[in-house]
Formats: structure tokens, C-alpha cells, sequence
């Protein structure tokens, strides 16, 4: 496999996290293609009205999570020489040797995403493409799984009863297109996970904290990952020592503000500025978390106190 792959980010909004990407992807001598448009044609818009919303996020944000599939399809039909390609989000950092590293990670799969292995009992069933290898027909295929998923009734079904896990939990989160990638992949068989460590060298999938594809597989400082430079480039260290390179970071939701100094090597304004975040990310889960159980103490509350209704056969008869 030729492992000069195309690396694309599907994002219309021009910011600092973008202009970072665009940064490192050209540090990282790896091309760079962003995709801006937001008409994803009438495929999607078919989507839109089969979708069923089971999500803690707003319906607009789920929304546009999986338009970018449809506007990936329409680019890929109008590129066919483009057979298989890494779709990023716009808060990844990447570093020098990510593409040909991920090229050996996939093998002939036909798509590679980004998971943490299940502990404790639960499964939020969920793969992340903010990394990802996919080829052509792989997410050809994936559009066609999104479309079926929503529009049949065993595919609801399936879609419901992974909402009702989260809401049991009182978990954030529920159905998104991270469930569809899971659901498609091990219906596929592509569930080989990007963010393993291979040849000393690794993805991130979340730079918050030390768990990567496996539960505290690398150590923290602050709120994030446990970053150093060693010969300019940025590595991150197991538990037991052992020195791992890599070549990707994903620096999710507010943690983006860490971006910059992290491209400049400024590793313990990283600890500080991820643990303040992860503090007011704690104070947030927790809160949701409250709300939740109060609203269902109160629903089963109202349920017990309502009235019986009246059967038509009761009461008096004139």
C-alpha cells in the first residue's frame, strides 16, 4: 500500500483549532485537504428526515456529526482516484510519521477508527473518527448503514435500546455517529482499533487524561496525557516507564485551547489549562448526572400518585 495518504477534515468554520491543524499537517509534511462546503446533496437531506434524535447533545450538532459522512461521499465521487484516505477532526495535532504509521496500522481493512476497550461492565458501544483510515468503499458503505439504521424498524430498535443503557447510567452521551461507526465496524469486521500502540509509536484519541485504547495505559500531568519533547519530537510515557511516540493528539472539546501550546512544546501549560477543564468537565457530568435522577425519581413519582383511569364499564348505571 502506498502510504501517502491524504489526510482530510471536514470543517466550514474558520478558526484558531483549524489554522493549528492546517499548521501541524504542514510540519508533519503530510497533505492536507479541508473540505468546507455544507450542501451534502439529497441523500442527506433524506437522512435528516428519517433521523430520530437519542442523543444528550442538541439534534444541529448530531446533525452536522454525520453530514460530514455524505460530503465526504460526494467528494470521493468526484475523486475517484482517491481510494483511501485519514479523515481528522479540526482539533487534532498531527506530527512527523503519522501517515505512514497509520497506513501500517490498517493493513487491508476497510476502516480503522479509534476506541477504548470496555471495562467495568460497560460499553457505551462508540468508535471515534476524529482518526480514522477509510477507503472508498468502506465509507460508501458506511452511508449506506447510516441510511438503513434509521429508516427500518430493527434498526431503531437497536438504536433505542443503546439510548436507554445511557439513560439507566445517567451518563451523557446516547446515540451518535460514534454508534453507527461501532455497530457498522464490528457488523464488518474493520474493529481494529487506530489508537493501539505499534513499533513504540501511537494515535491519541483523547489527550484528557491517561487513557488511551486501554484504561490509564499512560500517565498524566495535570488533566492530560503526560507530554515531552525527546529530540523534538513529542512522546508520552507508560506507567511502567517505557517511552511511547506520538504522532497524533486530539485535544477534544474545550480542551482545544491547549493546542497552540502544545504545538509550541509548552507541555506544562498544557497540564494546567486540561486540569482546570477537567475540573469544570467533572462539575458538568455530575450535575447532568443529578438532574437526571431527578427527573426520573419524578417521573416514577407522578406515575405512582396518578389516578387509575376509569374503565368505561364503571359507574353507575342510569
Amino acid at each position: 500500500m502506498d502510504h501517502a495518504l491524504p489526510f482530510i477534515v471536514v470543517e466550514d468554520r474558520q478558526n484558531t483549532a483549524l489554522r493549528l491543524c492546517c499548521e501541524s499537517a504542514a510540519m508533519a509534511a503530510e497533505h492536507l485537504v479541508v473540505l468546507s462546503d455544507t450542501d451534502a446533496g439529497p441523500a442527506y437531506e433524506r437522512f435528516c428526515q428519517a433521523y430520530v434524535h437519542l442523543s444528550s447533545n442538541t439534534p444541529a450538532f448530531e446533525k452536522i456529526c454525520f453530514r460530514r459522512y455524505f460530503l465526504l461521499a460526494n467528494h470521493l465521487a468526484a475523486h475517484p482516484e482517491c481510494r483511501a484516505f485519514v479523515l481528522i477532526d479540526s482539533d487534532v495535532l498531527l506530527f512527523r510519521g503519522v501517515g505512514a504509521h497509520i497506513a501500517r496500522l490498517a493493513g487491508g481493512a476497510d476502516f480503522c477508527g479509534s476506541s477504548i476497550l470496555p471495562a467495568h461492565g460497560w460499553d457505551p458501544c462508540q468508535i471515534s473518527p476524529h482518526v480514522s483510515y477509510w477507503t472508498a468503499a468502506g465509507l460508501r458503505d458506511f452511508v449506506a448503514c447510516i441510511a438503513r439504521m434509521y429508516s427500518t424498524p430493527a434498526g431503531l430498535h437497536q438504536l433505542r435500546d443503546i439510548a436507554e443503557r445511557f439513560a439507566a447510567r445517567s451518563v451523557r452521551g446516547g446515540v451518535s455517529d460514534m454508534t453507527l461507526l461501532c455497530l457498522w465496524a464490528q457488523a464488518t469486521g474493520n474493529t481494529l482499533p487506530i489508537n493501539r500502540v505499534l513499533d513504540g509509536q501511537v494515535i491519541d484519541h483523547n489527550v484528557n487524561g491517561g487513557t488511551n485504547h486501554l484504561a490509564r495505559e499512560f500517565r498524566v500531568r495535570g488533566g492530560a496525557k503526560r507530554l515531552s519533547f525527546v529530540e523534538g519530537l513529542p512522546c508520552l510515557q507508560t506507567p511502567a516507564g517505557e517511552t511511547v511516540r506520538v504522532l497524533a493528539l486530539h485535544f477534544q472539546g474545550a480542551a482545544k485551547m491547549a493546542m497552540q501550546p502544545a504545538l509550541q512544546r509548552r507541555v506544562y501549560t498544557v497540564a494546567a489549562l486540561t486540569w482546570a477543564l477537567q475540573m469544570a468537565r467533572r462539575a458538568k457530568n455530575n450535575a447532568h448526572r443529578i438532574a437526571s435522577r431527578a427527573r426520573r425519581m419524578a417521573d416514577t413519582l407522578g406515575f405512582a400518585q396518578a389516578p387509575a383511569a376509569k374503565h368505561p364499564a364503571d359507574g353507575s348505571t342510569p
